[in-house]
């Protein structure tokens, strides 16, 4: 308004009644006015810096080209000054009688020789000291220093050169720290510290600062709110981590999503994620701790499972590398909770429990060294993700931090036959549960016959080898293993609509009834990833995988479960000595209740006793040795009843009914241990 008074131009003043905006924190007033500035030229480098960015690994990929590769191809020059007090002083000197007479100083040393002045301390060279600082312009005039500072987040752009102090000293330490491997910073940085640090690093050194770039999306509150202090749902951390832990904070925001995605905060999934996965850990080493004696003098022959778990520990070790290397941390850690929490504790664990605990019996070597290597290498991957839970792991397993051993590599023992063909059983097994849990029939009710189809390439001699495991866990007396499923399931084909209609657009409703009536082989290969020509209206059409849905029917009166080529089909037939059987598992599983409510040592011998419907004392009777291996008793009365107990409890299973009583025996004193913790 000034100036155009000034140059005669100016024609009404006036106010007006608008909004404008607020600041969404405090709410405070947001007023804009033109202002002065001093700017660097990075306009001048807008070129260089987009091509410097597109040899940068943006992770995730798309803010690289996107958001701020966007941002550089609409660069304009940098406004460097602000109007503060606090700040790094801008170093440029001007006359005070022609403004156009301008120096900038670049070191200490150059002001020094104008000047004579040397800083007596870091605060020296700080208004408003530095501003006393003067010395005699070309014009006769005086130079003085402007009044403005430098936007920080030049001086976030500076931190690789300030750290070591260069270009004036430690130029191996810098040539040897830049560029930087990898940056990591909130998606907010995009036109802050990833854009200064770029844009510093083209104008004086013409690279780029940093070869990766890990970008951290907002946390969000529980509702998907941006978290602020002014609506009350900021989460204190301080809280958090003396109810949490730190592990637990950091695992669930790893574990969680992909950093680079939007995170709704909630302590809830936090005890679920994080705190499920470390208690498990916590657990299994525990169990391992119970039997971690002096190691033997001979390496240990390792069974099939030992083979399989290390393994699986070492295509861990290869996931979490590549994850690692690719700056994917989320995938990394997840690798490693899959690993403890599928395949080392609700696996492994849980079906060698034998070999760790049975009575009057020492621990099986090979299982005691292989659960220990398990233990000590999932700490040395979980460092980085985990740092304090890892280093207390790796202490309690071999005595040193796990934060001074090297990471893990990859020691090739996985045997990929093997490892097919655990999958395969492991997959049999879940769904043998699941027709289980279909007819009704309790897991611990042993059948007859399981058939089962797997596809070619998890069958063969490796996978029949692991049939007695099978039977176990699917608590089976005999698995036949069938050529074909066609005797168990049907296959039918579903269109898949989104698909279709994209590539086939008026014809989709033909090639759709084509699809429903395609024949097995079709499906089959369909199924296997594999495209699939037919015949359609004279034409020969390819249909793609994601064209069609297999979907199956169950073809017999068996029950049956399936899992793409994977199906599990149960005989239903009970004969009354299976149905004994099942009695008396479930009286192993009441007695066990029992001696847990009385409060005995996992090592603790008894005595028990059954009295009741005679349908469950005959079962009893009948698997005596079983029952009483199983629950550690010493003396087994059935039908007569303990003259004197600890515990007693009435029970039913299948509408009848029993009385149990527990007795300790002895002084429970062995050289056993307790089952897997998870049991308890």
């Amino acid at each position: 308004i000034k100036r155009l008074k000034e140059s005669g131009r100016h024609l009404l003043t006036e106010q007006h009644t608008h909004s404008y905006p607020h600041c969404w924190r405090c709410q405070s007033k947001l007023i804009y006015l033109a202002r002065d500035s001093w700017f660097i030229r990075t306009s001048a480098i807008k070129d260089r810096m987009s091509r410097l960015n597109s040899d940068i690994a943006w992770h995730p990929p798309e803010m690289g080209s996107g958001r701020f590769g966007e941002w550089l191809g609409n660069n304009v020059d940098w406004a460097l000054s602000r109007e503060r007090y606090w700040g790094t002083p801008l170093p440029i000197w001007v006359s005070d009688r022609d403004a156009s007479v301008i120096e900038v100083i670049g070191s200490y040393q150059e002001l020094e020789a104008k000047t004579g002045f040397v800083p007596a301390n870091d605060l020296d060279v700080h208004k408003p000291w530095i501003d006393e600082v003067t010395w005699p312009a070309p014009d006769g005039g005086t130079m003085r220093r402007v009044p403005e500072v430098i936007d920080t987040w030049f001086d976030s752009g500076s931190m690789p050169y300030a750290q070591w102090h260069y270009p004036f000293e430690h130029h191996s330490e810098f040539a040897s720290h830049f560029p930087a491997d990898y940056i990591c910073e909130g998606v907010d940085q995009t036109r802050g510290w990833f854009y200064s640090l770029l844009a510093i690093a083209t104008a004086v050194l013409d690279v780029a600062p940093y070869r990766n770039v890990i970008v951290n999306e907002l946390v969000l509150d529980a509702s998907g709110h941006k978290m602020s202090k002014s609506r009350g749902n900021v989460v204190n951390p301080w809280e958090l981590i003396a109810e949490h832990g730190a592990d637990a904070a950091r695992l669930y925001l790893l574990l969680s999503s992909q950093v680079w995605q939007p995170k709704r905060f909630d302590t809830g999934q936090l005890t679920e994620t994080a705190g499920k996965f470390l208690n498990t850990l916590r657990n299994t080493y525990q169990f391992f701790a119970l039997y971690a004696g002096a190691p033997t003098a001979a390496p240990p022959e390792l069974t099939v499972a030992d083979r399989w778990i290390l393994g699986r520990l070492d295509a861990t070790v290869a996931a979490v590398r590549a994850g690692f290397d690719d700056y994917d941390v989320t995938t990394a850690t997840r690798a490693i909770a899959d690993f403890v929490d599928a395949d080392l504790s609700n696996w492994y664990v849980r079906t060698n429990r034998g070999r760790f605990w049975a009575p009057d019996s020492e621990a099986d070597p090979a299982a005691v060294e292989t659960l220990g290597e398990a233990l000590r290498v999932t700490a040395a991957l979980l460092a980085p993700a985990a740092p304090f839970a890892s280093d207390w792991l790796h202490r309690a397993t071999t005595g040193m931090s796990v934060h001074l051993t090297a990471f893990p590599a990859d020691r090739g023992r996985l045997d990929a036959a093997l490892d097919v063909a655990m999958d395969a059983v492991r997959r049999l097994t879940s769904l043998g549960r699941a027709a289980r849990e279909t007819a009704g029939f309790r897991v611990r009710q042993p059948l007859a016959v399981m058939k089962v189809a797997v596809p070619a390439g998890a069958g063969g001699v490796v996978f029949e080898s692991l049939l007695p495991l099978l039977m176990s866990e699917t608590n089976v007396k005999r698995i036949e293993i069938v050529a074909s499923d066609a005797d168990l399931v049907r296959l039918r084909g579903k269109p898949n609509f989104r698909t279709l209609g994209k590539r086939f657009g008026s014809r989709v409703k033909e090639v759709a009834n084509a699809v429903a009536t395609l024949e097995r082989a079709g499906l089959q290969e369909l199924e296997l990833g594999r495209a699939w020509e037919t015949t359609i209206g004279g034409d020969r059409v390819e249909l793609l995988p994601e064209d069609v849905v297999v979907e199956r029917d169950v073809a017999t009166t068996w029950p049956v479960a399936s899992d793409g080529p994977f199906v599990v089909a149960l005989d239903p037939e009970l004969t009354p000595p299976l149905v004994q059987e099942g009695l008396a598992r479930e009286l192993v599983n009441r007695i066990q209740r029992l001696r847990k409510d009385a409060g005995y040592d996992v090592s603790t011998r008894i005595a028990v006793s059954v009295i009741g419907d005679p349908a469950l004392v005959d079962a009893a009777r009948q698997h005596h040795d079983h029952i009483g291996a199983e629950t550690l008793a010493r003396e087994f009365r059935t039908g007569e009843a303990l003259e004197t107990h600890d515990r007693r409890a009435e029970i039913t299973i299948d509408d009848l009914t029993a009385t149990l009583a527990v007795r300790q025996v002895g002084d429970g004193r062995t050289l056993s241990g307790p089952p897997h913790p998870d049991s308890l």
